[in-house]
């Protein structure tokens, strides 16, 4: 059995190798992604030195400026600015063919249309080299087919990681504690061979709770349906039923509020929070996110309430009054960026992306070294075989 998993542990690293350290290397990237864009695109993500006056209805006045500045764009989100003065964000929807979307930045208090950006286009330039890296690390520039690959090399990477720790775990007749104290350090002195062996070792054991971690909410983010399933057959989750289509709602005719009105409707729900994005459906129900006090997801929350046009609430979602299986499920996404645990936990989460590389080139220069030590010992068997 040892035999047996010392080459799957091994092919199935080189095979996976090179996906596995893009993945890693980006996402060390990704867990930063917020302030690289900020510091990249300033004039998007920053207030300006001079604010204008605020606007008393400032997503009503973004979808205005929209409409003036690019006509044929239709918003499928509108993304409430993380500082207080910087631009709103309208996203619309990913495009069929190519899989790109559209980002709209506008300054709704200084009635200024700030540019856009195509989330998923290959342009390295300042405006797109978060987007481009974060299609890297999440859809490999593949579209769909490239999350369900990324999804399946974060399972792979999970089997490894666990091959690993069976295959490093001491079976020696010393002292059990001596023997882990040894597979957890690194001797330079010595063969090449030796410490190399000792460097892939080491870090896969000492990174092996967060490979761990890391692994698994990936892939349960590339699939969300299957893991909710799973969640839900060993504890209680509550489900958001569908956004019903437009003119199935009662009341439907009535004249529709506009957007702020949702959004204050939506935090009268929920006072202590701020909202942080606004899905229209059409001419349907809308969603509004909010982020409150407490929750994991520090970035947008996963608070939701669904209005009809008219304002009334539809459903709402608590994720802090939630039940232990969306408590769970809700914690995949900050777990995987690192962000439900703090600074530390981020600086933690950047040198493990550094993880993947180091376990490849490792194991490959092992792997080749090998073969090189076996290739020799063929020619010296041969030579001696001719002396004879």
């Amino acid at each position: 059995m040892r035999k047996s998993l010392t080459l799957l542990h091994r092919w199935v690293g080189l095979l996976a190798g090179l996906v596995l350290a893009l993945l890693g290397l980006t996402g060390s990237l990704m867990v930063w992604q917020a302030s690289l864009d900020a510091t990249l695109n300033p004039a998007w993500f920053r207030a300006p030195a001079q604010a204008c006056p605020a606007t008393g209805e400032p997503v009503a006045h973004t979808l205005a400026l929209l409409a003036q500045h690019a006509p044929g764009a239709r918003a499928q989100t509108v993304v409430a600015p993380r500082e207080p003065g910087a631009a709103y964000q309208v996203w619309e929807a990913r495009q069929a063919k190519t899989g790109w979307r559209t980002e709209h930045f506008i300054d709704p208090d200084c009635g200024r249309y700030l540019g856009s950006r195509e989330r998923g286009a290959l342009r390295l330039d300042a405006a797109h080299a978060v987007p481009l890296i974060y299609e890297l690390h999440s859809h490999l520039l593949g579209g769909e087919t490239g999350h369900v690959v990324a999804g399946v090399t974060a399972l792979l990477f999970a089997g490894l990681t666990l091959t690993g720790l069976w295959l490093s775990w001491p079976r020696s007749a010393s002292p059990r504690l001596k023997a882990w104290g040894q597979a957890l350090r690194v001797r330079w002195q010595g063969p090449p061979a030796r410490h190399w062996y000792e460097l892939h070792r080491a870090a896969g054991l000492w990174l092996l709770p967060v490979a761990l971690v890391v692994s698994l909410t990936g892939a349960a983010l590339v699939f969300p349906n299957p893991t909710r399933d799973g969640v839900a057959t060993v504890l209680p989750l509550q489900r958001l039923a569908k956004l019903p289509k437009a003119g199935e709602t009662a009341g439907s005719a009535a004249p529709s509020l506009g957007p702020d009105a949702w959004v204050a409707a939506a935090q009268h729900e929920f006072p202590t929070a701020r909202w942080s994005r606004l899905t229209l459906g059409g001419k349907g129900p809308v969603e509004v996110r909010l982020l409150q006090p407490g929750e994991l997801r520090e970035s947008t929350g996963y608070t939701r309430v669904r209005l009809d046009r008219q304002g009334r609430v539809l459903e709402r979602y608590d994720p802090l009054a939630a039940p232990v299986g969306n408590r769970l499920v809700d914690s995949f996404f900050p777990l995987h960026s690192g962000e439900a645990l703090g600074l530390a936990a981020r600086l933690l989460w950047t040198v493990f992306g550094l993880l993947p590389a180091t376990l490849l080139a490792t194991g490959a220069w092992l792997w080749w070294r090998r073969g090189q030590r076996r290739a020799a010992q063929a020619r010296s068997s041969l030579g001696d075989s001719i002396t004879m």
